[in-house]
């Protein structure tokens, strides 16, 4: 008896939904943490001046949350999604610095609710490098089955069949193409 429930079925589909769905969580992150930083940009002001004080403004802090709303926004989209990871990835890397900057302000090593909080950029550091890595391996797949299209028209486009010399069955023949197994 075959059953409606099969593993291979599961895991195909979720192969293909884990790409999409990582690219637009992470989108809805970065869209919803730049919100809240346009709405109030002080709780990170007094961040960074614990751990980058030349930063620590809140003209700075509403660019970074525009980056972010608009990285958001584009990850969702899928627009531009290799460079948008990328500033993603260098974003989150520099929430991190301030565990090596400022471990006082995390409470490094024994985290307490700010080192807490930051810790999540690692998850979302890693979901950034994946989203880079599927979708640059994505381009080179599709550049990849472009060359090898083209490839295969410019053999067609340069051995043009001189239909009046083709042997078929040992004679020559005129006007006819012989057929070929696709």
């Amino acid at each position: 008896m075959k059953t409606l429930f099969s593993f291979k079925t599961l895991f195909s589909f979720a192969e293909r939904l884990a790409g999409p769905l990582l690219r637009i969580s992470l989108g809805l992150v970065l869209l919803w943490i730049g919100s809240l930083h346009l709405q109030n940009p002080q709780s990170i002001v007094v961040l960074l001046s614990m751990s980058l004080p030349f930063l620590a403004s809140s003209a700075f802090v509403y660019v970074l949350g525009a980056l972010e709303v608009i990285a958001g926004v584009l990850l969702i989209a899928g627009l531009w999604v290799r460079y948008v990871g990328l500033l993603t990835l260098v974003l989150f890397a520099g929430t991190l610095t301030i565990f090596v900057i400022a471990p006082g302000a995390t409470g490094f090593p024994i985290l307490n609710l700010l080192g807490q909080f930051l810790l999540k950029d690692i998850v979302l550091a890693s979901a950034a490098i994946t989203v880079v890595a599927r979708d640059a391996a994505s381009h080179e797949a599709k550049r990849a089955q472009r060359t090898q299209l083209s490839s295969r028209s410019e053999e067609q486009t340069l051995s043009p069949v001189n239909s009046e010399s083709k042997q078929v069955n040992g004679s020559v023949t005129r006007g006819q193409t012989p057929s070929r197994p696709l």
